[in-house]
């Protein structure tokens, strides 16, 4: 169960992770 609970957290973090970058790299290209 914790090993379900640890993975669903790292994808969740990663796919926040990719959103950031690529606002952050839609906002650099639109300057």
């Amino acid at each position: 169960m914790l090993i379900i609970i640890s993975y669903s957290l790292f994808l969740i973090a990663a796919f926040i992770l990719a959103l950031v970058l690529f606002i952050g790299l839609s906002k650099i290209e639109l300057i």
